[in-house]
């Protein structure tokens, strides 16, 4: 049986072409027969391009080589224009003001990794936390 998911559309497609019913051959391949059938709708839609495994990798698409150094670069400067610590949203901002195109919160932040940054912000501070005499009585020295 084959293990890539590209093998088993090739197989489901074969199988399809010599008549067999598509529930059958997603019990044979142990597949949804939903899954044939938008196995099957690819490749009427766009032949064997239509077939092939769609990337998944989005950030790299959404910037070239030279826009992904300018965007390191902005980010190793330091602070954005409104004198804030780079973020999700702000990558996404940037983004958008570059190229024109939106993208998810997520997807900027995967950017911000595969840049190898974090996000670098302060703990939080307790509101209701002792003043220095209150912490002075309560140490048993």
């Amino acid at each position: 049986m084959p293990t890539f998911t590209g093998e088993k559309r090739w197989q489901a497609l074969s199988l399809i072409a010599a008549g067999e019913i598509a529930n059958k051959v997603a019990k044979q391949l142990g597949m949804s027969s939903n899954w044939i059938s938008e196995t099957v709708h690819r490749y009427n839609e766009g032949g064997v391009a239509g077939v092939k495994n769609k990337s998944k990798n989005q950030a790299s698409k959404t910037l070239t080589s030279d826009q992904l150094k300018e965007l390191e670069a902005e980010i190793e400067s330091g602070k954005t224009e409104q004198q804030r610590l780079w973020s999700g949203a702000q990558i996404g901002r940037w983004v958008k003001e570059k190229t024109g195109t939106e993208i998810h919160k997520t997807t900027a932040w995967r950017m911000f990794g595969k840049l190898s940054f974090s996000q670098q912000t302060p703990r939080p501070a307790h509101r209701g936390r002792a003043s220095g005499e209150e912490q002075s009585a309560f140490k048993k020295n």
